[in-house]
């Protein structure tokens, strides 16, 4: 498969996500009562 740009590499996700991460944490006080679910694109 031929790609016509890369916006984002492996590190560059995970940097997001975990920034993301630390949001929902500092958003709700905590990880207490904290329940994250995803759902499958077409799940």
């Amino acid at each position: 498969m031929k790609f016509k740009a890369q916006i984002m590499n492996e590190e560059d996700i995970r940097r997001v996500l975990v920034r993301i991460s630390h949001e929902i944490i500092e958003k709700n006080h905590g990880t207490e009562n904290l329940c994250l679910i995803g759902i499958k694109t077409r799940g």
